[in-house]
């Protein structure tokens, strides 16, 4: 991972075996969580076509779409 993150968000990043909800405050880095997490997926062979990924914001569809 390129950006430090903290235990829960490691937690969710590396999460296996099931579907995950991340629910946080503002400012609290889930778009960045949910980046990392769709990366740590397809390296780990998950096919990019798999995976949905849902906001609620321009700003962190943006983010999500550049990264």
């Amino acid at each position: 991972m390129i950006f430090q993150v903290n235990t829960q968000q490691e937690k969710a990043i590396t999460h296996t075996g099931s579907a995950l909800l991340v629910i946080a405050g503002p400012g609290s880095g889930k778009t960045r969580v949910i980046v990392e997490r769709v990366e740590f997926l397809t390296k780990n062979g998950i096919p990019s076509d798999n995976i949905l990924c849902l906001t609620f914001t321009h700003k962190a569809a943006g983010v999500m779409k550049d990264d």
